[in-house]
């Protein structure tokens, strides 16, 4: 019991590695109350609130102190906020009152099902949100089977008086206990709530700390979603523990102006900030030398690139555009991690050049071979994402028999760790087979099968990511499973039947030839009525499928193919093989209707 010690300050600072976020936080909040933990910044950059630790602290607890008046311990909470510090409040007054956070997106017009059935999988039976916005996300959900829902403003409950107590020192949150439900995209209809318990959190947080040599000095600068991983531990949680200071921003802001972003960390002396590859490649993109002729980013050493792939020639552009203004390549620090781990798996150490290994992409995706490359046609530059952090047992074993793979063997990466959760949120079968694999030699132990694909080098420790094992997507710094996608997309076809569109993703060359990017295709099956529309309205329907993947999942459709029943590959059961249908497009062998192959998104 802390307040009974008579350890020094920087003693109580270095215990944070075992306190629960919210017990971190209160202890913060006596150390240094009015140091600024959070500022957030408008569109255009300027700073629109603050919060100290000491405001955090009362916030948050006058959140808690209402919801233990109406709920009950381990209730499921839904929390519906646009970005802003309104959220992040909420989410630690949960966490305070011993509740459980349940955080979503806005249910936007196609989002509505989606968030319908996270309550219904999580049986929340209360939302917190801003109160002035409680009218119109209530009416959303009218007709859904969530009405029941009971709707509180958490902008508006009183602070608590003065600051944490000496009884609030006291470490209570249960390790154990499950923090919040961080739900994976899964199906549409049946979406998965990854359990991440307290002390989850608290080893994924250390991890992250100790990796990457964080310290209360170390400030940062975050723009991801603040109900994505990302977005919520690193750029929300991490501080409470490193006791530095974040400033955060909208994913729109950032979007729009990339260069608010690197504005905000040359203004602010951020040590810590990133995002996935395209963040880098969308600064180069819209560079303004005009703009950005003072900026300064020599402060940068911890520069994240994960979430996505990492392509080390975005980096290499990033680099030389930057290092004009102080940015140095080997700030860069490319990482792995995944929801159902926390976050965090690998990253690291810093201020190391990215290690960047070429292979025989051939024999890597035929034979999971790791060799040199046989032609220049071949070759794939892939990049090292980091030592596994030393709490974490990586083990890179074959899919299929669970046998671990040898040296210059690809298999799927399996962990075991502090930091993975504790499995699906009422779903025993799910959880059974992700979370609890066995592993040749490894008798009693579980690991969590991540579905990557991957490697350990065989001199550096380093985790290459060779693809995914299953047909995910990751795009725009998120994990995208292509029937949610396909889902989207029939919906807003009219006439079109389930099963008939296959959506996947390939490499292929940037503009001017400069590099590569991502392209996602999406091949669209048409019976003969539809055919006879697509003639007379075939710009209508693309338009309507760009319009509703861009509102659904905030991407780009790459090329749209309309294709025959007879091009459309299924298995015997009936099911999409996306793969198969990858490899025809490639090939230039995937039968489509006439004048649809070279439909390009602009």
């Amino acid at each position: 019991m802390f307040q009974k010690t008579q350890m020094t300050p920087n003693e109580l600072l270095s215990a944070m590695g075992t306190l629960a976020v919210p017990d971190a936080l209160a202890l913060r909040a006596r150390l240094h109350p009015d140091r600024i933990l959070f500022t957030f910044l408008d569109d255009d950059g300027a700073e629109a609130g603050h919060l100290t630790y000491r405001d955090a602290w009362r916030r948050a607890r006058g959140v808690a102190d209402h919801l233990e008046r109406i709920t009950a311990a381990g209730d499921r909470i839904m929390l519906f906020f646009p970005q802003g510090l309104d959220f992040i409040v909420a989410f630690l007054g949960c966490l305070m009152a011993g509740r459980i956070a349940v955080p979503v997106n806005l249910p936007t017009r196609r989002r509505v099902e989606r968030c319908a059935g996270i309550i219904a999988d999580s049986g929340a039976g209360v939302a917190l949100a801003p109160a002035g916005q409680i009218g119109g996300l209530a009416d959303c959900f009218t007709g859904t089977g969530a009405e029941t829902l009971a709707w509180v403003g958490a902008d508006t409950l009183p602070p608590a008086d003065g600051g944490p107590a000496d009884d609030a020192l006291v470490p209570a949150a249960d390790p154990g206990a499950v923090a919040f439900l961080q739900y994976t995209s899964g199906s549409t209809s049946a979406p998965k709530g990854v359990m991440v318990t307290h002390g989850n959190l608290t080893a994924n947080l250390r991890m992250m700390r100790d990796s990457w040599e964080l310290d209360h000095t170390t400030d940062m600068v975050f723009w991801q979603p603040h109900h994505h991983d990302m977005g919520l531990i690193l750029g929300q949680l991490l501080p409470v523990v490193l006791g530095n200071r974040s400033v955060l921003m909208a994913p729109n802001t950032f979007v729009r102006r990339p260069a608010l972003w690197l504005e905000a960390i040359s203004r602010y002396r951020a040590t810590l900030a990133g995002g996935p590859n395209f963040a880098y490649a969308l600064a180069v993109e819209r560079y303004s030398e005009e703009r950005l002729a003072a900026l300064d980013l020599s402060c940068w050493t911890v520069a994240l690139n994960g979430a996505d792939v990492v392509r080390p020639a975005t980096l290499a552009r990033f680099a030389a555009l930057h290092e004009k203004h102080g940015f140095r390549s080997d700030s860069f620090l490319p990482c792995y991690g995944l929801a159902e781990a926390t976050l965090f798996v690998s990253g690291g150490p810093v201020r190391r050049p990215t290690r960047i290994t070429t292979v025989d992409v051939r024999r890597m995706e035929a034979d999971r071979r790791i060799e040199p490359p046989a032609t220049p046609e071949g070759a794939r530059a892939l990049a090292g994402c980091g030592e596994p952090s030393w709490e974490v047992e990586v083990v890179i074993a074959d899919p299929v028999t669970g046998r671990p793979c040898g040296p210059g063997e690809v298999g799927e990466i399996c962990l075991s760790g502090p930091s993975v959760a504790a499995g699906y949120w009422r779903n025993p079968e799910a959880t059974e087979k992700t979370f609890r694999a066995r592993l040749d030699g490894r008798p009693g132990k579980g690991f969590l099968r991540t579905g990557d694909l991957g490697f350990l080098g065989p001199e550096d420790r380093q985790l290459y990511i060779g693809g995914r094992l299953k047909d995910v997507i990751i795009c725009d710094g998120r994990n995208l499973h292509p029937e949610d996608i396909e889902y989207s997309i029939l919906e807003a076809c009219e006439g079109t039947r389930p099963q008939s569109c296959a959506v996947f993703s390939h490499d292929t060359a940037g503009p001017g030839g400069n590099g590569q990017r991502q392209e996602i295709v999406a091949a669209i099956e048409v019976d003969r009525s539809i055919k006879r529309r697509l003639a007379d309205d075939g710009k209508r329907f693309q338009a309507a499928i760009r319009a509703s993947v861009a509102e659904e999942h905030g991407i780009a459709i790459g090329r749209i193919l309309f294709v025959p029943p007879t091009a459309m590959r299924k298995t015997t059961s009936g099911k999409i093989q996306r793969s198969l249908m990858r490899q025809l497009y490639l090939s230039g062998t995937l039968e489509v209707i006439s004048g649809t192959l070279e439909v390009i998104a602009p």
